[in-house]
C-alpha cells in the first residue's frame, strides 16, 4: 500500500466513524451542546445539510448520515485503485456491484466498530472516574441504548457490569462470521 492509499484509506475510515457517530449522537439524544457533540456537528454540517433536503431522518436515525457514509464506502476501493495507479475504466464498469455490497457492508462495519470504541473508552473511564464528567455521561448516554438489553438478560453479579464485555464479544464474533460469509470485501467495508 502506497502513503498516498494509506492517507486516503485512513481519512475516508475517520470520516466514516465521525459521520456514523453523529448518526449515534442524534439517535441516542445526547446533548447537542456537549463539546463533542458540537464539534462532530460541525464536522459533518457541510455533508449532510445539503442531503437532508432530499433524504429525511427517520425516527432519529439520521438517514442523510448512513447514505453519506454508504457512499464513501463505495468510492473508496476505487479510489484506492487510483491512488495505487490500477485505475481501468473497465473495472470499475465491471465491479460495481461489488462496490455497492461494499458500501452496504461498511455502514455495518462502521456502526460496529463506533459501538466497540464508545464502549470500550466507556469501561476504561469507568475505572479511573465514576461517572462524575460530562464525556463519561456522554459515553454512557451513547452505550446505554446497546447495554442496557444485555443487562436485562444477564445476571446480576454486584458492582461488576459484565454487559461491555458481551456486547464486546458479540462484536468480535459478527465480525468473523462476517468475514466467513463476505470473505475479501468485508475486509475491504472494514
Amino acid at each position: 500500500m502506497s502513503s498516498i492509499s494509506f492517507l486516503i484509506s485512513t481519512a475516508l475510515g475517520l470520516y466514516i466513524f465521525v459521520l456514523m457517530l453523529r448518526m449515534w449522537l442524534q439517535y441516542c439524544k445526547v446533548d447537542f451542546y456537549h463539546p463533542v457533540s458540537q464539534g462532530i456537528v460541525k464536522l459533518t454540517n457541510p455533508v449532510l445539510t445539503p442531503l437532508r433536503k432530499a433524504i429525511p431522518t427517520v425516527k432519529n436515525i439520521d438517514l442523510a448520515a448512513l447514505f453519506f457514509v454508504f457512499v464513501l464506502g463505495m468510492v473508496k476501493v476505487p479510489l484506492l485503485y487510483i491512488a495505487n495507479g490500477q485505475w481501468a475504466a473497465e473495472i470499475i464498469r465491471q465491479e460495481w456491484l461489488q462496490y455497492v455490497l461494499i458500501g452496504a457492508l461498511t455502514v455495518v462495519a462502521a456502526f460496529g466498530k463506533m459501538i466497540f470504541y464508545v464502549i470500550f473508552f466507556g469501561a476504561i473511564l469507568s475505572w479511573f472516574n465514576r461517572g462524575n464528567d460530562q464525556f463519561s455521561y456522554l459515553l454512557y448516554q451513547l452505550g446505554e441504548p446497546v447495554l442496557s438489553p444485555i443487562r436485562k438478560i444477564l445476571p446480576r453479579t454486584g458492582m461488576i457490569d459484565f454487559s461491555p464485555m458481551v456486547l464486546a464479544f458479540g462484536l468480535f464474533f459478527a465480525d468473523k462470521v462476517l468475514y466467513d460469509i463476505f470473505g475479501i470485501l468485508w475486509q475491504l467495508a472494514s
